[in-house]
């Protein structure tokens, strides 16, 4: 059980790196292509469509290859489409491979977070989600500062290099190395599971609740991670180094923040710290459209990052504490669901940026914050019903 956990730190690390590269690119990126920020958010819309296509068949390829082969598959795809982008190639071609792209990083996602939801004791599974998600921060605040050390060297490219490099790493681990007591279930598929006394008994609406949820916090989050850079260039005049490194800020706050999520969650409770998150999303931001000063603005990301830090992990335990026995289906289910939320928030996010103006467009995420936010109050008001109506 230590080797995979080691080894799933290890891979949210490399998914943490393979979120933001292109977000910690763009400018550059967008500027070699001759694009504008519309061409971006369509690039980052449809890396993440490809992520939504491995999250929602992580269950089928598990099925037909094993949990590991599926995961030495993903590897394959993430690892092949980095090293094409590293090349450069037609713009054309660069939209074609980013579903490819999207589709290994989803993949790893689901499969690794749904073995953790199986194999782990309850008390222990937040523990365990948010030290991953601790190393999902650490990758994405790594990648923008090597982004920007790549950009000042004029080499901007070698981060995608680095970056398949680094997948054909973690696949060779994965292919060669033991995993002890959790061997034969990385060679088992999914296992469906019948539905649970709470699904039976009206919970759909809590589940339903949780997709909004996820779709509104992953798309914030990736609008926030992939624009932050041109944010901070388009409203304060920084340089494209300087913007860069606002998203190591960020997810640096988010790995901090991560440390203590799992141990305050259970202190104050799942929900309250849900709320406590969206409340924090929504008010940041607003402050982030409003102030003029870049160092005030620095602040402020790193606030936001502290309080984002813990949600989705909690939130993915949170769910799974209601349906009891679907942990795979929940997951992938709500990771896919995350999923849609990345490939079109951004896209919202893109073409706000080029035909109203960067301060409405963060006031637009001030809008999914707020819904998030009530979505989360809803959620726990049904819970407890629900549980009142299973217990009686």
């Amino acid at each position: 059980m230590k080797v995979f956990l080691w080894m799933g730190c290890l891979s949210y690390f490399l998914i943490g790196l393979a979120h933001v590269v292109i977000g910690s690119l763009l400018p550059d990126f967008l500027a070699y292509y001759g694009k504008d920020y519309t061409a971006g958010g369509q690039l980052i819309s449809l890396q993440f469509v490809g992520f939504l296509v491995g999250v929602l068949s992580g269950p089928w390829w598990s099925a037909k290859l094993g949990k590991r082969g599926a995961l030495l598959l993903a590897l394959c795809f993430l690892s092949s489409a980095e090293l094409v982008f590293a090349m450069l190639p037609a713009w054309g071609l660069v939209l074609v491979i980013a579903p490819f792209a999207g589709f290994g990083f989803g993949m790893i996602e689901t499969v690794i977070g749904a073995l953790i939801m199986q194999a782990a004791e309850e008390e222990h599974k937040a523990a365990m989600m948010a030290r991953v998600e601790v190393f999902f921060g650490v990758g994405a605040l790594v990648m923008p500062l090597l982004a920007s050390m790549f950009i000042a060297e004029g080499w901007w490219r070698g981060a995608f290099l680095t970056l398949g490099l680094f997948t054909v790493c973690m696949l060779l681990l994965w292919w060669f190395l033991p995993l002890g007591v959790l061997r034969e279930r990385m060679q088992r598929g999914y296992e469906p599971t019948v539905a649970t006394d709470m699904v039976r008994k009206g919970s759909m609406g809590v589940f339903l609740l949780f997709i909004l949820i996820f779709l509104l916090y992953v798309g914030g989050e990736m609008s926030l991670a992939n624009f932050l850079p041109s944010i901070l260039v388009e409203n304060f005049g920084a340089s494209s180094e300087i913007g860069a490194i606002s998203v190591t800020c960020f997810w640096g706050a988010m790995a901090v923040g991560r440390l203590f999520a799992a141990a305050f969650s259970r202190k104050i409770g799942y929900s309250r710290y849900l709320m406590l998150g969206s409340a924090g999303f929504c008010i940041l931001v607003a402050g982030l459209a409003v102030t003029t000063g870049i160092t005030l603005a620095f602040g402020i990301i790193i606030l936001l990052g502290l309080a984002m830090s813990g949600m989705f992990a909690i939130a993915l335990v949170y769910a799974n504490s209601f349906f009891p026995g679907a942990e795979e289906r929940t997951t992938s289910v709500l990771i896919a669901s995350g999923g849609i939320g990345g490939a079109t928030l951004p896209l919202l996010t893109g073409w706000s940026m080029d035909t109203l103006s960067v301060s409405w467009s963060l006031w637009v995420l001030v809008g999914f914050a707020f819904l998030m936010l009530l979505f989360v109050w809803v959620t726990s008001r049904m819970h407890r019903r629900a549980l009142e109506t299973v217990t009686s």
